[in-house]
């Protein structure tokens, strides 16, 4: 992004320049000023925090290391959920990921 007001009024007011303070300052500056990028890895992340993904034991994604799937379908580029799997489907997922593989993605449903 160019270099504008945010960043200037940021730059003079913080230290030590750049940090990861001073970054949040001028991204809280350009949303308040309503200057904002909408890049599709922002729409991506976003859909992902919706959707919700859990392991199968209910917890949140990334607390045991277990295989994780969304709980909810939130838009068409949505994964397919657990309950969306057959057994076959779930079982040759968990054990990938048990042997240090990585776990087949199973993309949406057509």
């Amino acid at each position: 992004m160019p270099k504008d007001a945010c960043y200037h009024s940021v730059k003079a007011r913080y230290e030590k320049f750049p940090s990861a303070r001073a970054s949040q300052a001028i991204a809280k500056c350009r949303k308040k000023s309503g200057n904002t990028r909408r890049t599709s890895e922002g729409e991506s992340l976003k859909r992902w925090a919706a959707e919700k993904w859990e392991e199968k034991s209910g917890e949140p994604c990334g607390t045991t290391g277990s295989y994780c799937r969304p709980t909810r379908r939130v838009s068409s580029e949505t994964p397919r959920t657990r309950s969306q799997l057959s057994s076959s489907q779930e079982a040759r997922a968990e054990s990938a990921k048990k042997s240090g593989r990585r776990a087949p993605t199973y993309s949406k449903k057509k």
